[in-house]
Formats: C-alpha cells, sequence, structure tokens
C-alpha cells in the first residue's frame, strides 16, 4: 500500500492558487444561464465556449465548452513564474504552449496518475476588479454599529469573486495525493483517516506559500469508488451573500444541493447547488487561511466531520448508490489498479453510514403542555 506524505521536502514547483477548471457541456445555453444567475460574469463567448470570470481582477475562472457528453474536462492552476511552466514540461516531458484561448499566457498540459488532464498555466491577463456590494455591518450586543439602516434583503446572485477549490475522488488516493504534493508543492492541512486502521483516506490541500497564508484547502483529494469530480466551490462575501445567493436560484428555478451551514475543517459557511448537468457547485464564505508553518492535523473520516451546523445532511450528499456505471467503474480499478481494494472501501462505507448528529433521522413531535 502507497504511503501518503502530507508534504514533500523539495516539490518539483510551488504553484500560486488554482486558476480555473474546464467543464463539457452538452447543452452551452442552458449552462451559461445558470452560472451567470450562480454569480459569475461572461468575459469571453464563442459560438462554442463561454469564459466566465468572478469579482476578482483574473480574466477567468471557469470555462465551459459545448460538447457531446456533460463532463469535467481539466483542472487549471496558476504557476507562480515562468520559469515553474518550464520545470514542470522538462520534468514530464511536456511542451510550454500558448494558450489558445482569451486572457493569454502560456500553459502546460499534464495528466495525474488517475489519466485527469491538468492545465498549469502562467501570465493570464488581469482586468479591473468589478464592483460589488460592501460587507454586511453585524449589530452585537453591546456594540451596535448599525444605527437607521435595516439590513436590505433582496436576493441577487451571489457576486462570486473566484474559485476557492476543487474536490476530486480518487481510487488510488494516496498514489494521486502524492503526486499533487510532490509536484504543485501543496501542504496537507488536515488528513481524515480511518476510525480502526488510521489509514488516510482524504486530504485537503493548500498551497505552499510561505509566510503568506494560503486558502486552507485548493485541492482536495479523496479515496473513492471511481475517479471521480465531487465538487467545486467558488468565494463570496459573507454569509448573507450565501444565503441570499442561494434563495436567488431557488426563485430562478434551479435545485439546491445541501446547505446553508458551516464546515468543520475549513470553518467554510456553505451552501451547496447542483447545476443543469447534476454537478455539485458550492457557495462559500469565511474560509481559514493558513501560513506554510501551520501543521497538519488528522481527524477521524465520517459524516460528522463535514459540518458544526446545518440542516440535516441529505442522503444524496454523499452518493454512493450502486449503479450500473459505479459498478464498472469499480470493477475496472479492481482489475487496473494497484492501490484499490473493496476492503478500503467497505471501511469508508462503514465510517459513513455513521449519522453525523444523534437526533439526525428522529420524527420531531411538539411537547404537549402539561
Amino acid at each position: 500500500m502507497t504511503r501518503f506524505s502530507p508534504r514533500a521536502a523539495q516539490p518539483l514547483v510551488r504553484i500560486a492558487d488554482i486558476a480555473y477548471l474546464r467543464f463539457g457541456r452538452r447543452d452551452l445555453e442552458r449552462a451559461t444561464r445558470y452560472f451567470r444567475d450562480f454569480g459569475l460574469t461572461v468575459v469571453a463567448r464563442s459560438a462554442d465556449t463561454v469564459h466566465f470570470r468572478g469579482v476578482m481582477p483574473q480574466h477567468h475562472c471557469l470555462i465551459v465548452e459545448r460538447a457531446p457528453h456533460d463532463g469535467f474536462l481539466a483542472l487549471g492552476l496558476r504557476a507562480a513564474s515562468a520559469d515553474d511552466l518550464a520545470t514542470l514540461a522538462a520534468a514530464h516531458g511536456a511542451e510550454v504552449l500558448e494558450n489558445p484561448g482569451p486572457g493569454g499566457g502560456h500553459l502546460v498540459r499534464l495528466t495525474d496518475p488517475s489519466g485527469f488532464p491538468v492545465e498549469v498555466v502562467h501570465g493570464l491577463a488581469d482586468l479591473p476588479p468589478l464592483p460589488h456590494r460592501r460587507p454586511r455591518v453585524w449589530n452585537f450586543p453591546g456594540d451596535k454599529r448599525r444605527v437607521n439602516a435595516p439590513q436590505p434583503a433582496i436576493p441577487e446572485p451571489a457576486e462570486v469573486f473566484r474559485l476557492g477549490h476543487v474536490v476530486m475522488q480518487r481510487q488510488e488516493f494516496a498514489r494521486n495525493a502524492n503526486w499533487y504534493v510532490e509536484t504543485f508543492g501543496l501542504i496537507a492541512s488536515d488528513v481524515e483517516v480511518l476510525p480502526r486502521s488510521h489509514e488516510p483516506v482524504l486530504a485537503f490541500l493548500r498551497c505552499d506559500r510561505g509566510a503568506d497564508p494560503a486558502d486552507h484547502h485548493t485541492v482536495v483529494i479523496a479515496a473513492g469508488p471511481r475517479d471521480h469530480y465531487d465538487h467545486a466551490a467558488f468565494e463570496t462575501l459573507d454569509l448573507d451573500a450565501v444565503a441570499l445567493g442561494g434563495e436567488y436560484l431557488l426563485r430562478r428555478g434551479w435545485v439546491q444541493n445541501w446547505g446553508v451551514g458551516r464546515h468543520i475543517l475549513g470553518s467554510q459557511v456553505f451552501d451547496y447547488h447542483f447545476d443543469p448537468a447534476g454537478f455539485a457547485v458550492e457557495h462559500y464564505a469565511d474560509g481559514d487561511v493558513l501560513d506554510a508553518d501551520y501543521p497538519t492535523r488528522y481527524h477521524v473520516t465520517g459524516k460528522e466531520s463535514i459540518y458544526q451546523w446545518g440542516p440535516e445532511m441529505p442522503r444524496h450528499f454523499i452518493d454512493a448508490r450502486p449503479t450500473p456505471a459505479l459498478i464498472a467503474a469499480i470493477l475496472r480499478g479492481l482489475r487496473d489498479r494497484a492501490d484499490f481494494s473493496l476492503k478500503r472501501l467497505a471501511a469508508i462505507k462503514k465510517a459513513f453510514d455513521v449519522p453525523p448528529r444523534p437526533w439526525a433521522g428522529k420524527t420531531i413531535r411538539k411537547p404537549k403542555a402539561g
């Protein structure tokens, strides 16, 4: 069994941040309507591709392409320098290419151990930041900062500022997580382990920026029954942006996944939604940031580790229904992947079968007056 290392002493490079996601969608027009309602802004459009940006200056953070099947096509990471692109290209036998799309710059195309495309880009153009509302002012006991100014309550798109992170399942957890750590200098902020064996099965990986704080996680690798996109998260301004942005999506006829709540690992206030293709996307605010000296912490995995507060986690959130496609993926993995086992899958399933809260699923009855 491959051992997972939470940081590399001499990584190939240290990436600066996540850059973008590339999605393929059969219905490009419907996807465009959705991501505009989600809070992104169209910055470039062609007959078959739409580039979206957030409030912050980066040229784009999401690319949606017309495709015969809905899917997650590539993860984009932002290199700290042009020299890092050259280092990656030399180490992987790749080329430094001109970015063929809007925004300019150069990129290197790699594949992770699961075969998934990873594009590392440098030199994307910056644009002027977009206007946005100011953060909400809160009144506290003994500290009333808002006088004669009721809080507005108008649902509107959430004003997405940036892409924050992506979560991916991998049949071979350690092999893939190690590759992201060793290739891109990512550091494990928190690692979840199985209850009995203490085998690592999930890693929250952050960028190494030295003394400059980075998001608690930029890439998350989780052991799972297939190599699979789990969700992507986009940062918004505050709690009201998360909640009212979700209300706006519901009013527009889109489907909520789960929320609003607050995570434990990373601390983000979250609200998950389904895009029109059924892929999960998240609004979040108030996430933790850590510098390179912050140590890796270890926790027992399970539903209880996911959230501090919020509505009961729906059954579909940890989706492990034995569909024909999932069974086929498991059989291929058992045949082709040396570090993939039914024993690990069974242990993960057992850990996630434990209810996240003691009262979850219980019938609520109003107490009777005596």
